[in-house]
């Protein structure tokens, strides 16, 4: 874990979120879903997993049911648009969802901005998402860019210690991070039966969050005071985010549980020390599904009810990949409390990656 041993300390001092359109309730979803499986995919299957996700509804930048939804998506689950005029969506549809998100953060004024840090995994266009944004915020031209891509559902986690690396470096540096996934454009109806499961699952949003340094506590008053990241041996398989000519495609193991189960409470331990249980202290914990919630609960020696924030968020928009776990911090902030808190996400890899937090008393 590292520390500053200024006096200055850095402030997640806003968080907003976002996501496009009204929501489709699952059921909704899944009926339309049913229709364009793939003649190979199994039925029964994909109606279990319906039933499991303990998903109620999710959001697309797409008229997911209507005429975007038939021209992606063909009844009989063959054929649809292929990858270019699905990066050519990505680049018009991206950067205005990302922009509430900001908005949502910020609903007085976004103010002076020296970095800008996007990321994704949903769209690969140059130029990128954070010139798009630069551009519709109206920031200057020399604010400083970076765009994390490809590191899946976890990415929100490293682009905050960038932000975190960035203000430790320089007190006057003020740090906009966006995560921004449109996961609707590259369902997959199978027939694969991890396919049939994302498609389920995940749907589209975007977040927020202005990192800064101050004395003093900014905003949520959330400081942030660590990090950790670990890789599951033999693990490298289990999850993967491969572009392919019609869709990005993921491929999950059903490993994927055990396997992230198995590197949370090393990671608990090197973040928090033997002297802090994990029951003591908040979870932001990414829902990759309710089994990795469950999961995390048993191995962590959770109290009942403590990832509740986190099924909430599950149920209310699916699964938004990188903007999830900023979203699920948003839905813990609804409370008043103070004390310490992890956000952990998982991804390809097997990674866990984690930023650890302090809410403290209003100055």
């Amino acid at each position: 874990m590292r520390n500053t041993s200024s006096s200055w300390s850095v402030w997640i001092s806003a968080v907003g979120i976002a996501e496009p359109g009204p929501p489709v309730s699952q059921e909704r979803a899944a009926a339309w879903l049913e229709q364009r499986l793939h003649p190979d995919a199994d039925l029964r299957k994909f109606r279990l997993f319906a039933s499991r996700t303990k998903v109620d509804a999710r959001h697309s930048v797409l008229d997911i049911l209507g005429a975007d939804g038939d021209a992606l998506y063909p009844i009989g689950g063959i054929g649809g648009v292929d990858m270019g005029a699905r990066s050519a969506l990505f680049d018009r549809l991206a950067p205005p969802l990302a922009q509430a998100a900001v908005r949502a953060a910020c609903p007085g004024g976004l103010g002076r901005i020296t970095h800008v840090i996007t990321a994704t995994c949903t769209g690969a266009v140059a130029p990128g998402l954070e010139i798009r944004l630069c551009q519709l915020l109206g920031l200057d031209p020399t604010v400083r860019r970076l765009s994390i891509s490809f590191m899946g559902c976890y990415a929100a986690i490293p682009a905050l210690r960038v932000a975190w690396t960035i203000c430790q470096a320089d007190p006057s540096a003020r740090v906009l991070v966006v995560c921004c996934e449109l996961s609707t454009l590259h369902l997959r109806p199978g027939p694969e039966d991890d396919a049939l499961l994302a498609a389920l699952l995940f749907g589209d949003g975007a977040a927020a969050v202005v990192v800064e340094s101050a004395t003093t506590p900014l905003g949520t008053r959330l400081r942030i005071i660590g990090d950790g990241s670990v890789l599951a041996s033999d693990s490298t398989d289990a999850m993967t985010w491969t572009a392919h000519a019609d869709v990005f495609r993921l491929h999950l193991s059903p490993t994927v549980t055990s396997g992230l189960a198995e590197i949370l409470p090393g990671l608990a331990l090197r973040l928090l020390g033997s002297d802090t249980p994990p029951v003591d202290i908040r979870w932001v914990v990414h829902p990759g599904g309710p089994r990795i919630l469950d999961a995390a609960e048993r191995v962590l020696a959770l109290r009942a009810h403590a990832l509740d924030p986190s099924r909430r968020e599950l149920a209310r928009a699916g699964n938004r990949s990188s903007p999830t776990v900023l979203a699920i911090l948003s839905e813990h902030l609804r409370e008043e409390w103070n004390g310490r808190a992890v956000l952990v996400a998982f991804g390809p890899g097997l990674t866990a990656d984690a930023l650890v937090v302090e809410r403290v008393e209003p100055a």
